[in-house]
């Protein structure tokens, strides 16, 4: 094989060129350099004639600008300068090293390569292929670079509080040589900045990735951020951003109540609603305030969230009457997700404070039933009462009331007889009763003259069962009834007195006034007319 590409290349010696034919290969891939320096590749040639050639012999090239002037300052060195079987439509790559001079000026190129081919009749035709020169002054070339989120790779514009964000880039380092790279990475709000990176790269001869991740942590607050890629080297910058919005995934939706108002020993229950975008453990926190501030009781759970509407339902004890706040909060590992508050109110059942009674003229008992509503406005009930004695029921009814806030007094007369009475009085509201119950007992004093009328009094000692009455009323009674026994006699002895001293007048006698008589005479009363019935009508004549 050797002998006949001997022979070979001197009869191409030996032939005159001008029998030869030109004809075109086409090339395919551009050779990219920098100035000053060397690079090695590969370029592809294909046959795109319709004969096959026996042997294809490279034997010169040139190197044209963008004007197509001939230029100097480059040396192409071909691995391989002899190519035998090349068939009609077969491409070849053609290994190659390519020197430029540092005199050589940045820009586009194009090296014209000559081979001589042969077919196995001994035609001879003259081949020439063009390949694409860009030289360049700066050795790195940056490709652009990419960003996603790690957990979800197919999502772009916001990321969850503890996901990573994944940024790189293709670096080409041109240079025969390393070439030291600083990069880094960071997020950015507000001028401020978030995750700083960074690191220095030594990029190798040909392509290299720089590539940051950034974890999010859990307690970065929510918002917008803008991540910044950026590398650096003594040649030049590059910097690459993208907007990102950063939120935890949960979200306090909603904080709603079972009623707005419960009796005071009734329970309420409260809802949560919590939206999420990920499987995730967190705390939820229930606080209950009375009317005045105070802490009333903490509710705590920790909830495993589900993707989705989640809803957690709490159970509130009964609380004191008045306005009950509610607070939720709503935390991830110390790391506050949201708070709503909300209120009810919590309605008093009204109650009988206390029963005072006192005499009234007459013989009257008037009973002052003492009601306190705790409430900030009006509600309505029933009061009844039943007075008894030992012959039977006294009095028994019922009256409806209006109570305002605060202190309300109740009165009711009532006319007890001689002896022991017990009282019972029920307030009813809202389903619910009030009972006070006690025991009067009634005493009648002696009646007594006096100058102007005759009045009589009497002494009540009385016995309460559900409320403290002043033992101190029978006795102040009692006291004053010997004082009015007292001024009474005193009364009696002086009308006496003055009776005796007094002498009677003698009354003169005067006669009798005449009857007035009528002008008319004596009135006599008409007689009633009478009528006869008949019980047939007249016949006629």
């Amino acid at each position: 094989m050797k002998r006949v590409t001997l022979i070979i290349a001197v009869v191409l010696l030996l032939l005159p060129l001008a029998s030869a034919q030109f004809v075109i290969f086409s090339s395919q891939g551009e050779i990219l350099v920098l100035t000053g320096d060397y690079t090695e590749g590969t370029f592809t040639l294909k046959n795109d004639q319709n004969f096959d050639f026996k042997v294809v012999s490279f034997r010169k090239y040139v190197v044209l600008d963008e004007k197509l002037n001939e230029v100097g300052g480059f040396r192409l060195e071909l691995q391989k300068t002899i190519y035998n079987d090349w068939k009609s439509g077969e491409s070849r790559e053609i290994d190659y090293t390519l020197f430029v001079n540092e005199s050589v000026k940045p820009g586009n190129y194009q090296i014209v390569l000559t081979f001589w081919g042969f077919l196995e009749s001994g035609d001879i035709y003259i081949i020439t292929a063009k390949v694409p020169v860009k030289v360049v002054d700066k050795p790195l070339i940056f490709k652009e670079a990419i960003t996603y989120v790690k957990e979800r790779p197919f999502s772009s514009n916001y990321v969850l509080n503890g996901e990573t964000i994944v940024v790189y880039s293709h670096v080409e380092n041109l240079k025969n040589s390393i070439i030291s790279l600083k990069a880094s990475a960071y997020l950015e709000r507000d001028g401020k900045k978030y995750l700083l990176m960074t690191k220095v790269v030594n990029l190798t001869k040909g392509d290299n990735i720089v590539r940051f991740e950034l974890s999010i942590p859990y307690d970065l607050p929510s918002g917008n951020y803008k991540l910044v890629y950026l590398l650096e080297y003594p040649g030049g910058t590059y910097s690459f951003s993208k907007e990102y919005y950063i939120q935890f995934g949960v979200e306090l939706s909603a904080l709603s109540l079972k009623s707005t108002q419960v009796m005071e020993d009734s329970q309420n229950e409260a809802y949560v609603t919590i939206t999420a975008e990920r499987d995730i453990k967190f705390n939820v926190t229930l606080l209950t305030y009375d009317k005045n501030g105070e802490l009333l009781r903490k509710y705590a759970e920790t909830v495993q969230l589900q993707k989705g509407t989640n809803i957690v339902r709490f159970t509130l004890s009964a609380a004191p009457p008045g306005e009950v706040k509610v607070l939720v909060k709503v935390t991830y590992d110390g790391v506050s997700l949201g708070e709503k508050s909300t209120a009810y109110y919590v309605i008093a059942y009204p109650k009988i404070d206390s029963i005072i009674y006192h005499t009234l003229d007459g013989g009257k008992i008037e009973f002052i039933v003492v009601v306190m509503n705790e409430n900030q406005g009006k509600i309505e009930g029933v009061l009844s009462y039943k007075i008894t004695a030992a012959n039977g029921t006294l009095y028994k009814g019922s009256k409806e009331v209006v109570l305002t806030s605060g202190k309300n007094e109740i009165r009711l007369e009532f006319t007890l007889p001689e002896g022991e009475a017990k009282y019972q009085f029920v307030l009813s509201s809202f389903d619910k009763e009030s009972i006070r119950e006690g025991t009067v007992y009634v005493k009648k004093q002696t009646p007594t003259q006096t100058l102007s009328s005759t009045s009589s009094s009497s002494t009540i000692r009385t016995k309460e069962t559900t409320s403290s009455q002043a033992e101190s009323v029978g006795k102040s009674e009692k006291k004053n009834w010997i004082l009015y026994f007292v001024v009474a006699l005193a009364v009696v002895f002086l009308v006496v007195a003055l009776v005796g001293l007094r002498k009677p007048s003698k009354r003169r006698r005067e006669r009798p006034k005449p009857k007035r008589k009528s002008p008319l005479g004596k009135y006599r009363k008409p007689k009633i007319p009478k009528f006869i019935e008949k019980r047939e009508l007249p016949k006629k004549k």
